[in-house]
């Protein structure tokens, strides 16, 4: 179970947050001092803040590991011990010691600088700018002279716009109605290959970057994101049935979902594991013809499983479709991507702007997109375009 020191600004500005997404919270007494002083401040909103952190404790303390010990001080001389931030941080650093499975949560640039010396890890909190976010495809408006200029320069190594591996490029041209979409690769911008437009067809620039993607067989790890409507679900279910019974380049589809949902809970459900986590997925089987076009029976070629039960597993010739991955964390979909063989795919889909509550803080999907966008084998499309009505579009500011 991981483990997280809580510094006292990080406390202040996300308790709530963070006892909804950890379990195991680290408060060490000098935080607690700094809370006190806090609760009678002159800053309005300081004082709030000190005081709804204080109840959140008192709420979540079965989740607490409380360290009033100040131990002996042992930071370099250069750090000042008469330094509350300094005696809170060497509290961490002696129980980083005996255990390295601590991480600690401070939104303090001094204060994680100095942790970062002393070799501690730490992180942020809530470190999820979504519009800044790396979308996978980059939109440039240019006349002829710049596009012909751009190929040239690419064909002399140069790469001004600073595109990633795999990053897809789409090209307004000047005075005409069609963009131009293409892939960088290897220094090149390669054409999209995209599937017959008779079993799937993009609506747009970026599900047509989506469907390459999906349909490229040397990119074995691939991201779809989007907002909801955006097609991401259908795409990339449609593209597993092309897979397996129009291509023949897998033998079978692995639908994983962990099973949590919006609303209120059901209580507790009888009976076996399959019949418990079917519902969740009638947001993929909705896409599911019955019949393929080889007259195979569809469903026996689909399995279906939650993270919990595959851990150990290892998944060959399989077309394996990972569904809001927004409400999971970065261990969970750690585990899912290593389950692959060579000869298989993992498919990441899902929208960071939707997650529920307990993953909405250091979504670990976003992170994803951040570490591994530019990675050979991996391949990024964030879609932000409604397609699925005007109706649903009134809903995508609130």
């Amino acid at each position: 179970m991981q483990k997280v020191f809580v510094d006292t600004n990080v406390l202040m500005q996300h308790s709530q947050e963070i006892f909804n997404t950890y379990n195991k919270i680290i408060i060490c007494g000098n935080v607690l001092e700094e809370l006190d002083k806090h609760k009678y401040s002159s800053d309005n909103s300081k004082r709030y803040q000190a005081r709804l952190a204080t109840r959140e404790i008192e709420i979540n303390e079965d989740k607490i590991d409380f360290i009033m010990n100040d131990f002996n001080y042992t930071l370099s001389p250069t750090f000042n011990e008469f330094s509350n931030d300094n005696k809170i941080i060497n509290v961490l650093k002696v129980l980083y010691d005996k255990d390295n499975d601590i991480i600690a949560l401070s939104n303090d640039l001094n204060f994680r600088q100095k942790c970062k010396c002393i070799g501690i890890p730490v992180e942020k909190f809530n470190d999820n700018d979504f519009n800044n976010e790396y979308k996978g495809f980059i939109e440039l408006d240019l006349n002829t002279n710049e596009i012909g200029q751009l190929y040239e320069e690419l064909n002399n190594g140069a790469n001004k716009y600073d595109f990633l591996e795999n990053q897809y490029v789409i090209i307004n041209e000047k005075g005409k109605r069609k963009p131009q979409e293409f892939r960088y690769f290897n220094g090149k911008l390669e054409q999209l290959k995209l599937p017959p437009s008779k079993f799937i067809k993009g609506m747009n620039s970026q599900q047509r970057c989506a469907l390459d993607l999906l349909n490229n067989k040397d990119i074995p790890v691939k991201i779809i994101a989007g907002t909801f409507g955006s097609g991401k679900s259908y795409m990339t279910t449609k593209m597993a049935l092309y897979h397996v019974f129009e291509k023949g380049n897998y033998g079978n589809i692995l639908l994983v979902r962990n099973p949590v949902g919006s609303g209120e809970k059901v209580g507790y459900l009888p009976g076996e594991k399959e019949n418990k986590v079917n519902d969740f997925f009638r947001c993929i089987e909705q896409y599911l013809d019955r019949q393929s076009p080889k007259d195979k029976n569809i469903i026996e070629y689909i399995k279906k499983d939650i993270p919990f039960y595959i851990k150990g597993m290892s998944y060959g010739s399989t077309y394996l479709l990972a569904d809001e991955c927004e409400d999971m964390d970065l261990q969970t979909l750690k585990l899912i991507g290593s389950r692959i063989e060579s000869d298989s795919c993992v498919v990441f889909c899902g929208d960071y702007n939707q997650s529920e509550r307990k993953y909405k803080y250091n979504n670990a999907f976003f992170q994803l997109i951040k570490q591994k966008k530019g990675h050979p084998q991996v391949g990024i499309v964030v879609l932000d375009e409604n397609v699925r009505s005007e109706g649903s579009k009134v809903f995508s500011d609130i």
